[in-house]
């Protein structure tokens, strides 16, 4: 089922602890997307930048977490939001964005070639899979400045446009 999803994640989750994320407005139009703004958008509306994403990650306060915890939390916790993490990045792929070319952290080379124009894709996938899989219609997201999307593009891995994502041992 996870796989359906298409979400990948290869870590650089950030991590902020708060036990709710303040209220925040549903997301409107393109004027709502000026980075560091917060917004909730419908999780299936928001597609994958990674081809796979990792069962577990590391917390701020150097924890470890799991995609299946934070799932059973989200299911157990239906009116809360994720108690770390806060909103997940996103962006608008653009056109312009193909110039920046392929970039490689570790094992991992991506490119925004293989992201499609005008979607939206999340800079933190196991958050993402976790709220889909939690059955949650919408999640917090934050709108990340260029300089951080082009700095991760090395996730920009997916080969089907972000509809799906594998997990990854």
């Amino acid at each position: 089922m996870i796989a359906a999803l298409g979400l990948t994640a290869c870590g650089g989750d950030r991590t902020v602890s708060r036990q709710q994320t303040p209220a925040t407005p549903s997301y409107t139009s393109a004027a709502s997307e000026t980075p560091g703004t917060l917004s909730r958008l419908e999780t299936a509306e928001i597609r994958y930048a990674q081809s796979s994403y990792s069962l577990s990650g590391l917390t701020e306060e150097g924890g470890l977490y799991t995609v299946a915890e934070n799932i059973q939390w989200l299911k157990d916790h239906p009116n809360d939001e994720l108690p770390w993490g806060g909103p997940i990045r996103v962006f608008r792929k653009q056109p312009f964005m193909d110039e920046w070319g392929p970039l490689t952290e570790g094992s991992f080379t991506g490119d925004p070639k293989n992201l499609s124009n005008g979607d939206i894709y999340t800079l933190d996938h196991r958050r993402l899979v976790a709220y889909r899989m939690a059955g949650r219609k919408t999640i917090p997201v934050e709108w990340a400045n260029l300089t951080v999307v082009k700095n991760n593009r090395w996730k920009f891995t997916t080969a089907n446009g972000g509809v799906t994502i594998e997990p990854s041992p």
